[in-house]
C-alpha cells in the first residue's frame, strides 16, 4: 500500500466515524430501533475493516523503509559488495545433501552444516522464529520466551498465593505467612512440520526457495504451538494460559443488556489484582470482540478505541484487546501475558530426505522445535465465563 491509498483509507475511516458519532448522538439515553442497530453494525465493520487496512499499510511502509535502508547499508554504508557475501541461504539449502542437517541455535546467530559454520546476516532460525511468533498471540505480546540447550525437565515454582504481613505489637509474636505456592515441571513437547517440493521447483528456482519454506513451516509450528499456549491441557501437551488462570467471580449471558455487560466486564477487570492490571491485556476470540466493540459507557460513548499506529493494539476501557481463533467463544481472559513462560528446548531442525519420495522425484524437508509452556503466576489472570441465556 503506497502513502495515497493510505491516507484515502484515513479519511474515509474518518467518515464512517463522524457518521457513528452522529448516530449516536441522535439515539443517546434512548434505545436504537432495529434500522438504526443494523446501520451501526455495518459502520462498526467498516471502521474496523479500514482500521485492518491502515496498520497493514503503515506496517508495510515501516518495513519498506527498513528494507532500503538495510540494502544502503550493505551496499554502500558497509562497503560490503553483494558478490563478497558468500553463498545465500537459499543456495545453501538447494544445495544439502542427502543426510545434511542444518541446526539453528536461538543462542547463536549461525548455521552449521556437517563442520563448516557459516554465519549470516539473517538466520533461517530467525526468520522461522519471527513466524511462529507472530502466529502466536501469546509470543508477541509479551511472554517470556527462555531458551535451553536441551529438553531435559526444569522444575518451577508456581505462584498461587501470597504472603501478608500484620501489625505486631512490641515483643509480641511475629505470626507466621507463607506464599502459596506448587512445583510444576517444564519439559519439551516437539512440534514438527515438513514440506514436500518436487524437484523440478527446487532446481528451477521457480520461487525464492527460503522465503517458501518460511513462510509454509514458520505459521505451522506457530500455530500449533500458540493454540496450546493459549488453551492446552497440561496434559500431553503445554499448559495453556486459559487452563491455568483463575476463574473470574463476574457472569453475564449473552442476551443482557450492552449496559448490564459492559458493567460485568468492568467488574471482570477489578477481579483482577492491581499490581498486574498496569501491564494486563483481554485475550477473546473474534466474535466477543465484536460484541465488546458495540459497547458503551453512560454517557453513550464506545468503549473500545482502535489502535492505528503500526503494532498499537485496539483497547477496550484503555486495554489492549487481542484476538484469536484459538480462543473458546465464551471465554474471556484478563492477565499479564509476561507472567507466561515459553520454553524453547534445543536448536531448530531443519532436515532434507531424497529417499521418503524417491519414487515421487520429490524432496521433503522438516522442520523440528521442541517446546513447552506454563503460566508462573496464577494471580495475574482471570477467565470470564459467558453463559448462554434463554
Amino acid at each position: 500500500m503506497d502513502a495515497k491509498t493510505l491516507s484515502a483509507n484515513f479519511e474515509a475511516r474518518e467518515r464512517a466515524t463522524h457518521e457513528l458519532r452522529a448516530l449516536t448522538d441522535e439515539f443517546a439515553g434512548k434505545e436504537m430501533g432495529a434500522e438504526a442497530r443494523e446501520k451501526e453494525t455495518n459502520l462498526l465493520t467498516a471502521i474496523a475493516d479500514y482500521d485492518g487496512r491502515i496498520r497493514r499499510g503503515v506496517d508495510a511502509l515501516a518495513a519498506n523503509d527498513n528494507v532500503a535502508s538495510l540494502m544502503n547499508s550493505i551496499k554502500g554504508g558497509s562497503g560490503v559488495k553483494e558478490r563478497d557475501a558468500g553463498p545465500s541461504l537459499d543456495d545453501q539449502l538447494r544445495s544439502m545433501n542427502v543426510n545434511d542437517s542444518l541446526s539453528f541455535a536461538p543462542e547463536k546467530r549461525t548455521i552449521q552444516k556437517s563442520n563448516n559454520p557459516n554465519v549470516l546476516d539473517r538466520t533461517l532460525f530467525g526468520q522461522l522464529l519471527e513466524q511462529a511468533v507472530e502466529r502466536s498471540t501469546i509470543m508477541r505480546n509479551g511472554a517470556t520466551i527462555m531458551t535451553t540447550s536441551s529438553g531435559e525437565p526444569i522444575d518451577f515454582t508456581v505462584v498461587t498465593g501470597r504472603a501478608s504481613a500484620s501489625i505486631v505489637g512490641e515483643s509480641g509474636a511475629i505470626p507466621e505467612s507463607e506464599p502459596a505456592t506448587t512445583q510444576v515441571s517444564v519439559g519439551a513437547y516437539k512440534y514438527a512440520y515438513a514440506s514436500t517440493l518436487s524437484s523440478e521447483f527446487i532446481q528451477d528456482k521457480a520461487l525464492d526457495l527460503v522465503a517458501f519454506l518460511v513462510g509454509d513451516a514458520g505459521p505451522a509450528i506457530g500455530d500449533g504451538m500458540g493454540r496450546h499456549f493459549l488453551t492446552g491441557t497440561g496434559t500431553g501437551q503445554p499448559k495453556g494460559i486459559f487452563t491455568s488462570a483463575g476463574a473470574a467471580t463476574a457472569t453475564f449471558t449473552t442476551t443482557s443488556a450492552d449496559g448490564i455487560v459492559a458493567d460485568k466486564l468492568i467488574d471482570f477487570y477489578h477481579e483482577l489484582p492491581a499490581s498486574y492490571r498496569r501491564d494486563a491485556a483481554y485475550v477473546v476470540a473474534d466474535s466477543v470482540a465484536a460484541r465488546m466493540r458495540k459497547l458503551k459507557d453512560s454517557t453513550g460513548q464506545y468503549l473500545w478505541a482502535s489502535g492505528l499506529i503500526g503494532g498499537a493494539p485496539d483497547t477496550f476501557n484503555g486495554k489492549p484487546v487481542l484476538t484469536d481463533d484459538g480462543v473458546p467463544t465464551n471465554k474471556v481472559l484478563f492477565g499479564d501475558l509476561s507472567k507466561y513462560r515459553v520454553r524453547l528446548a534445543g536448536p531448530l531442525r531443519v532436515e532434507r530426505s531424497v529417499d521418503y519420495k524417491f519414487m515421487n522425484d520429490q524432496v521433503v524437508y522438516r522442520f523440528i522445535q521442541r517446546a513447552d509452556g506454563l503460566l508462573v503466576d496464577e494471580r495475574a489472570a482471570k477467565v470470564l465465563t459467558i453463559t448462554v441465556g434463554t
